[in-house]
C-alpha cells in the first residue's frame, strides 16, 4: 500500500501543501522508527540517512536539491537527498553529488532559511551544471517519463526507487529497467563487437545480483558467480586483458528484480529488440527485427484461448520458426507447453535458450531449440523446401525421444523486411539469402520480396506436406502481419487465391503497430488465425477482424499471473465496445468512378488516368537541360534524378512547392492555357491523404483534372474526403484505396455544394507567367490564370461550379459569399482593376526564378493575396481571411459529418 500512496502523490497535480500528508504517510510506513517531519524545517528527515524535499513543480527540482543540501548547515546528517514533485522524483547519493554542487552549498549563508538558499543556489548553477546534477541522480523519473506507459497500471519503477531508499548504504549501483541498455552500452569497450557486449549481459543477467563476483580460472575461462544463488554463468567471450576492468565494472553493480511483483530476469529478455536496435541498428534493420512486445504476446495467446482453442498444447505441436527474443512463445497459464523454437540467427537462438533456462516454468513444460546452440548456426526458414524443413525438425525432436505426432500450430511474428533494397548492406550483417523456388512459385517474385509473405508461402508448403503424411491433420497458423495481404492489395491478389485454397480464416484482431513496435509511420498490425482446410475451389474466406486499435501499450501491462477469471474480466472490459472490421476490396476505388476521356492516339474512351510529368532520367540526360523548370532553378535541373516536364512545353504545371514547370500536351488533351479546368494531386490511398492539393496546372505526380461538372463531382469529392478525414479516419483504413461514398440521393446536391465551396477556399492556384525562351530558346510565353476565382467570368468556377451552390442549407453559400466579398474588396481597395507590381512576393516559388517583377491581379489566387496581406501587414485583408477560415472549418466539419454519420463511410 505504501507504493500506492507515493504513486498518488506523484501523479496528483495539487500543490504540495495539499497532498503532503501522502508523502508523510509513505516515508513513515517505510521508516517507522527514524522518520521525522519538518525537522530543522526540512520536509522529511530519516535519521542519518535521507533528507526529502517536496516541490509543487518538476522545474523547481534544483531548488529542492540545494534546499536539501543546506540542511547540513542546520545540523542534519545524511547520505542521500531526494526531491519529489508532480510527475518527478529523484534520488542522489551523497558520494555521487558533484564537487561543484557541494562548493556552492558550502558557501551558503547558514543563517538564511533552506528554502531561500535553495532558490539562490539554483540561480548560481548554469544549464550545463544543472544537467550534470540531473545525470548524477541514482534514480530519476521526469515528467516526460509519465507521458508514455508508467504507472498504467504497473509501478515497477517505484519498486526500484523504494529498494534504493531502503539500501542507501549499499555499495553497488542498481541496474534496472531504466538504465540497463545504457549499462550494456558502457560494456562495449570491453568487447570487439556490440553483439558480444549484448551476449555478455544476457549470459550473466541470471546471476548478477548483490553478491556476484567475476572469476577467471587457470585456463583463462571467465564466468560470473552468485553466492546468493549458488551458480555460475556460462563462459564469457571476454579477452583476459579486460578481466580486471570488467570485474570492477560488474562488482560495482547488480541487476534489479522483484519476484513479488512479477519483475524477473525475463523482463530484460523481453526488451532484447530495443537493446539490439540501439547497439547494432543496421543488424536490426536489415533482418527486419521487430520483436513482439511481451504483453501483446500474452494478449495474443489469451485471444487464441478465448476465441479459438482452449487446449492448444494438447491438440497441436507449437512451432515458432522466427523466435526472435522468445516473447511470443513465452508460456502463459500453461497455454503453451512443450514448444519448438527456431531462428535464422544463432545470436538470437542463444538468447532464447538463456531465457528459457532461467524460467522454471519453461524448464518444467519443456522446449526444443533447433538447431542446437552449440552448433553455432541458425536454421533458415526460407532457403530450403518445406519438406526438408519439416524433416529437420522431426530429426531433432526424435533425438529427445519426442515426436511431431499432432498438427503443427505455427505461432510467429515474422520479419516485415522488404528485400528490394541494398544487397551489400544485408550481406554485411548476414541478412542476404535466397528464397527457395517452391516459395516463389506460390508468392510470385514481387510479393515474395516481403519476407512475411515468404514465411506464409513456406508455412503453406510445410502444412501441405504434413497433411499428405497425416491426412486427418489440420495445422493452424497464428501470425502477426501487416494487413496488406488480407485485403488484399493488388500485389497480393494472386497469392491469396492460392492461400485461400489451403486455409480457412478463423479469427483475428488489429492493433496499432507503432504502439507496440518501434516502427516508422502509423499502420494497422494484424494477428490472424487460420486452419488448414484444402478446397480446390477455394475457401470462401471473409476476413473479419476485431478492431483493437484503441488499445495502448500500457493497457496490456496487467498482472498476467492473476487468475484467468480476473484476466478475462480485465480484458473483456477493455475490448467490450470494439467493432468487427471486414478486410476486403468490396468498398471499391474512387478512381473507378472518374468519367471517360478520348485517347488521342486511338480515339477510344478510357477512364481518366492519372498524369505524371516526371520520369527517371536516362544516363545521357544528366548535366543537361531536359526539364521544364525555370532556367534559374539550377538545383532541380541538375540534382534531381528525374526529368520533369519539357524544356519547350507550351503548357504549365506545378511542382510540389508551386514552382511552375513547362509540360507538353498529354495523350488525353487535358492541358490548356485557359482557366477552364482545375488540376489536383490526388493520392488514392489513405496513408498519403495529407499530400493532396488543388492547382491550376498539372502536378508532378498523381495528377487528375476536373474539366466539366461530372469530373468535378468525383475529383472535388475525392479532395474533400482527404481533407475532412485527415487525422480522423480509423487506422484499419490505412492500407485501403479511397472509395466512393454512398451518397444519399436527398443530400447529393448539398454534399457537392460543400465540396465545391471547400475547394474554392482550400486551393493553391496562382496567377503567374512563364517567360518566353526559358529555359530553352523557342519556348513560348505562357500566362497562367486562376480557374478558381469567382470574380473572373471565364474561370472554371464561374462557368461550371458556381451555379451548383445551394442557397439552402446556407452553409456552402455562406463560404462562397465570403470569398466573393474578399475578391470584390481586393479589387476595389487594392488592385482597382489593374496589375500591381513589386508586391513583396518576389521570393515565392511561382515568381522568384523569373526576371519580371512579382505582381498581383484582381484574379490572383487566395494564397497569393493572403501572403501579400501577411507580408505587408494589411489587417483589413487579414481579418477577411480569418472570417473565411472560420467558415471553411465549419464546412470541412460538415463534410466529415455527412461522410461518417449520414453516408456511413467507414461502416
Amino acid at each position: 500500500m505504501a507504493l500506492e500512496t507515493l504513486k498518488e502523490y506523484i501523479l496528483s497535480p495539487k500543490p504540495e501543501e495539499q497532498k503532503r500528508h501522502l508523502i508523510y504517510q509513505y516515508f513513515s510506513e517505510l521508516f517507522p522508527k527514524s522518520f521525522h517531519e519538518e525537522k530543522r524545517k526540512s520536509d522529511i528527515y530519516i535519521d542519518g540517512q535521507l533528507v526529502v524535499e517536496t516541490k509543487s513543480h518538476a522545474v523547481d527540482f534544483l531548488e529542492g536539491f540545494y534546499q536539501a543540501l543546506h540542511y547540513r548547515k542546520k545540523g542534519l546528517s545524511f547520505s542521500a537527498v531526494c526531491v519529489i514533485a508532480h510527475k518527478f522524483i529523484a534520488l542522489w547519493r551523497a558520494d555521487d553529488i558533484p564537487d561543484f554542487a557541494y562548493k556552492i552549498a558550502n558557501n551558503s549563508d547558514p543563517i538564511k532559511p533552506a528554502r531561500e538558499m535553495g532558490v539562490i543556489n539554483a540561480k548560481k548553477t548554469g544549464k550545463t551544471k544543472k544537467e550534470i546534477i540531473r545525470k548524477k541522480a541514482s534514480f530519476i523519473l521526469m515528467p516526460g517519463d509519465f507521458e508514455a506507459t508508467l504507472f498504467q497500471p504497473t509501478i515497477i519503477e517505484l519498486f526500484e526507487f523504494q529498494k534504493m531508499v531502503l539500501n542507501l548504504e549499499a555499495k553497488r549501483l542498481q541496474v534496472d529497467s531504466r538504465n540497463f541498455i545504457e549499462t550494456i552500452t558502457l560494456t562495449e569497450k570491453f568487447f570487439d563487437k556490440p553483439l558480444d557486449a549484448i551476449h555478455c549481459f544476457y549470459s550473466i543477467v541470471g546471476v548478477w545480483d548483490e553478491t556476484s563476483m567475476l572469476a577467471m580460472n587457470d585456463s583463462n575461462e571467465i564466468r560470473a558467480f552468485s553466492s546468493k544463488k549458488g551458480r555460475f554463468s556460462e563462459k564469457l567471450n571476454l579477452h583476459p586483458k579486460h578481466f580486471e576492468a570488467f570485474k570492477k565494472f560488474v562488482e560495482k553493480r547488480y541487476i534489479f528484480t522483484n519476484e513479488g511483483s512479477g519483475f524477473t530476469e525475463d523482463y530484460y529478455f523481453s526488451r532484447f529488440d530495443e537493446v539490439i536496435s540501439r547497439l547494432n541498428p543496421e543488424y536490426a534493420k536489415q533482418h527486419g527485427i521487430f520483436f513482439t512486445d511481451i504483453n501483446l504476446s500474452k494478449f495474443a495467446l489469451w485471444f487464441v484461448h478465448h476465441y479459438f482453442e482452449k487446449k492448444l498444447s494438447e491438440k497441436y505441436v507449437v512451432l515458432d520458426p522466427a523466435g526472435g527474443s522468445g516473447n511470443l512463445v513465452t508460456s502463459w497459464k500453461g497455454h503453451l507447453k512443450h514448444k519448438i523454437i527456431s531462428e535464422l540467427q544463432p545470436d538470437l537462438l542463444k538468447t532464447i535458450e538463456r531465457r528459457m533456462q532461467l524460467d522454471p516454468e519453461e524448464i518444467q513444460t519443456g522446449f526444443t531449440i533447433i538447431p542446437k546452440t552449440s552448433e553455432g548456426v541458425g536454421l533458415n526458414f526460407l532457403d530450403i523446401s518445406g519438406e526438408e524443413y519439416l524433416e529437420r525438425l522431426e530429426n531433432e525432436i526424435n533425438k529427445k525421444n519426442l515426436f511431431i505426432d499432432k498438427p503443427l500450430a505455427f505461432l510467429l511474428n515474422p520479419p516485415y523486411k522488404n528485400t528490394d533494397e541494398n544487397i551489400s548492406k544485408r550481406e554485411k550483417v548476414d541478412a542476404q539469402y535466397d528464397v527457395h523456388n517452391s516459395i516463389i512459385e506460390i508468392t510470385g517474385t514481387d510479393a515474395g520480396r516481403e519476407r512475411y509473405l515468404a514465411f506464409l508461402g513456406q508455412i503453406l508448403n510445410i502444412c501441405k506436406y504434413q497433411v499428405e503424411k497425416h491426412p486427418g491433420f489440420k495445422p493452424v497458423v497464428m501470425i502477426f502481419t501487416p494487413t496488406s495481404w488480407l485485403i488484399p492489395r493488388p500485389t497480393y491478389v494472386s497469392f491469396r487465391e492460392i492461400f485461400d485454397r489451403h486455409f480457412k480464416f478463423e479469427n483475428g484482431f488489429i492493433v496499432t503497430g507503432k504502439e507496440f513496435f518501434k516502427l516508422p509511420g502509423k499502420w494497422p498490425l494484424s494477428f490472424s488465425i487460420w486452419t488448414y482446410n484444402y478446397k480446390g475451389k477455394g475457401n470462401n474466406n471473409i476476413v473479419k477482424e476485431r478492431d483493437f486499435t484503441h488499445i495502448k501499450k500500457h493497457d496490456l501491462d496487467i498482472n498476467w499471473n492473476d487468475t484467468l477469471e480476473n484476466i478475462d474480466k480485465t480484458l473483456l472490459k477493455l475490448i467490450r465496445n470494439s467493432k468487427i472490421i471486414k478486410l476486403d476490396n468490396s468498398r471499391g476505388d474512387i478512381r473507378e468512378t472518374l468519367p471517360k476521356l478520348i485517347k488521342r492516339r486511338d480515339g477510344e474512351l478510357y477512364t481518366q488516368p492519372r498524369y505524371d510529368y516526371s520520369h527517371a532520367k536516362r544516363k545521357e540526360d544528366y548535366n543537361k537541360l531536359v526539364s521544364g523548370f525555370p532556367l534559374k532553378d539550377k538545383k532541380r535541373h541538375f540534382e534531381l534524378k528525374r526529368t520533369c516536364g519539357s524544356v519547350i512545353g507550351e503548357f504549365v504545371g506545378f511542382y510540389d512547392d508551386n514552382t511552375p514547370v513547362r509540360v507538353k500536351q498529354d495523350n488525353y488533351e487535358r492541358m490548356t492555357i485557359k482557366p477552364d479546368r482545375i488540376w489536383f494531386r490526388l493520392d488514392n490511398v489513405f496513408i498519403n491523404i495529407n499530400q493532396t492539393k488543388i492547382h491550376n496546372g498539372s502536378p508532378d505526380k498523381y495528377g487528375f483534372a476536373a474539366y466539366d461538372i461530372e469530373s468535378a463531382k468525383v475529383t472535388l469529392s475525392w479532395f474533400a474526403i482527404t481533407k475532412s478525414i485527415l487525422g480522423l479516419y480509423p487506422l484499419w483504413a490505412n492500407q485501403y484505396n479511397i472509395w466512393t461514398p454512398q451518397i444519399k440521393k436527398e443530400m447529393e446536391r448539398y454534399y457537392y455544394s460543400l465540396c465545391f465551396a471547400f475547394a474554392l477556399a482550400e486551393n493553391v492556384c496562382v496567377v503567374t507567367k512563364f517567360e518566353a525562351n526559358n529555359p530553352s530558346e523557342g519556348a513560348p510565353e505562357v500566362f497562367v490564370d486562376n480557374p478558381l476565382c469567382p470574380a473572373n467570368p471565364d474561370s472554371f468556377w464561374s462557368t461550371t461550379l458556381d451555379k451548383e451552390i445551394l442557397s439552402e442549407p446556407p452553409l456552402a453559400k455562406q463560404l462562397v459569399d465570403k470569398i466573393k466579398e474578399l475578391y470584390t474588396f481586393w479589387n476595389q481597395a487594392y488592385c482597382k482593376g489593374k496589375i500591381m507590381e513589386y508586391v513583396g512576393l518576389h521570393d515565392e516559388p511561382y515568381f522568384k526564378y523569373f526576371s519580371y517583377p512579382d505582381f498581383l491581379t484582381p484574379y490572383s489566387g487566395l494564397v497569393q493575396i493572403r501572403k501579400y496581406a501577411t507580408i505587408n501587414n494589411k489587417t483589413d485583408l487579414v481579418t477577411k481571411f480569418e472570417e473565411i477560415s472560420k467558415v471553411t472549418k465549419v464546412v470541412k466539419e460538415n463534410i466529415y459529418r455527412l461522410l461518417v454519420e449520414e453516408f456511413g463511410y467507414f461502416e
